[in-house]
């Protein structure tokens, strides 16, 4: 042993190893205690690093460096992962899933700053204890940020009733023309809650349905859900539409029947890059059916300029949360530019007057308000409309819903398929890209 720097063929003391690494004695204690690193210990007690433990840090700093975790990171040096391949794999798809949620993050601000570079005019206000404008801009930034990780309905358990008194109402609207054979493979996309999955399995008996979703807290209460209803062989996957099909797992490409997709498409960043994913799932002949709303279609009687207010905040935070609440219209070009062939829109309205008081309840009601209603406090703090003139609009919603009082809403269905694809085919989308 020597008194100075240690020779490489000498054991190396816990503080060589901190000066040489930049790590503190404290995080070479945590990794020694979780098996990352090892150490001798001297007479003394004190730790001792030889040679071969030295260079085990490095690797494992290496390892670090890449974003794998300690416990991944003690695996593989001390070669107990059973597929370190896999391991990897799994880590690539981590970070890929990172990038598109800190390009989201991007998205969502470069939409704020284009709101604010062409900000909506404002009639002229006499409080004087409003915010100054560099403090409603940080108000907005922070707003969008927080809605990030969020979908923006919310997921508590408000959110859940009102999904299912919305797929309750809209059964055979929504569900007017999906109708699969016994045995089909059917994939449901964005199941959520379950609201529409126990639709699908009660109107097409004997589907081998596997219900998807991002969301593991909303996967579990679909899951319980259907459960419940004595429905024991559905799939449960959670997966993220944006990452495309592999041949492993449940949603390997050409392995379904039927894809069903159902208030999903309004909440996606690039609905376009999703439909493709999905079409890529679907077997030769193959159809999908896209069933979105579109809350420009809203209209009402009596009129009110501020529950039109109300409703555009809704949409308004969609767009910042990275979604779009005007998707319906869209549907055909998005599924055209897909790929898919024999599209077909069908345009479904909601009719409510003073007739049908059941509808009035479940769906202007339960439904639809309580939607503008649950985005009421990210509305107010985003400086989308004061509490007052927002609470204003949720009045004169509710106006619509007496007995002389009229509620108009369009939902868009759409069906479509995947072609026996023959060589040198194309769809109508790529001819007209060629043509142009």
């Amino acid at each position: 042993m020597t008194t100075g720097r240690p020779h490489p063929l000498d054991a190396w003391t816990i503080g060589d190893l901190s000066r040489t690494s930049g790590l503190t004695h404290r995080v070479l204690r945590h990794w020694e205690k979780v098996g990352v690193i090892t150490a001798e210990r001297g007479s003394t007690g004190h730790r001792r690093y030889l040679p071969l433990q030295a260079t085990r840090l490095y690797r494992a700093l290496a390892l670090r460096r890449a974003g794998l975790g300690l416990t991944q990171v003690a695996a593989l040096l001390d070669e107990q992962d059973p597929d370190p391949v896999a391991t990897l794999r799994s880590h690539v798809a981590t970070i890929d899933a990172d990038l598109r949620r800190r390009s989201q993050v991007r998205d969502r601000l470069v939409a704020v700053l284009q709101d604010l570079d062409h900000p909506r005019e404002e009639p002229p206000d006499d409080h004087d204890d409003d915010p100054a404008p560099a403090d409603r801009t940080l108000m907005r930034v922070i707003e969008t940020m927080m809605m990030f990780e969020q979908y923006v309905h919310g997921y508590d358990g408000a959110e859940h009733a009102r999904l299912q008194d919305q797929a309750d109402t809209l059964v055979d609207l929504v569900h007017h023309g999906a109708s699969y054979e016994a045995g089909a493979r059917v994939v449901e996309v964005g199941c959520g809650v379950g609201a529409q999955t126990l639709t699908l399995l009660e109107r097409n008996p004997g589907i081998d349905l596997t219900a998807v979703d991002l969301s593991d807290t909303s996967l579990a209460a679909a899951r319980s859900r259907v459960r419940a209803a004595g429905h024991h062989g559905v799939r449960f996957v959670q997966a993220d539409l944006m990452e495309a099909p592999t041949h492993t797992g449940d949603l390997r490409p050409g392995t379904f029947d039927h894809v069903f997709v159902c208030f999903v498409l309004e909440h996606l960043v690039d609905p376009a890059t999703a439909l493709r994913h999905l079409r890529c799932l679907l077997r030769p002949g193959g159809t999908i059916t896209v069933v979105e709303g579109d809350h420009g279609s809203a209209y009402f009687h009596p009129d009110s300029r501020a529950a039109r207010e109300a409703v555009d905040c809704q949409v308004q935070l969609q767009r910042l949360a990275g979604g779009d609440a005007l998707v319906g219209r869209r549907l055909y070009p998005l599924l055209d530019a897909a790929g898919f062939r024999r599209v077909e829109i069908t345009p479904r309205q909601v009719y409510v007057d003073g007739s049908r008081p059941q509808l009035a309840e479940g769906f202007t009601t339960r439904t639809f308000i309580a939607m503008i209603e649950g985005v009421r406090q990210q509305a107010v703090a985003a400086g989308l409309l004061t509490p007052e003139r927002f609470d204003e609009g949720l009045r004169d919603l509710r106006r619509t819903t007496e007995a002389d009082g009229v509620f108009c809403y369009t939902f868009f269905a759409a069906t479509a398929t995947v072609a026996h694809t023959h060589p040198g085919e194309t769809t109508p989308h790529e001819r007209r890209g060629r043509a142009g």
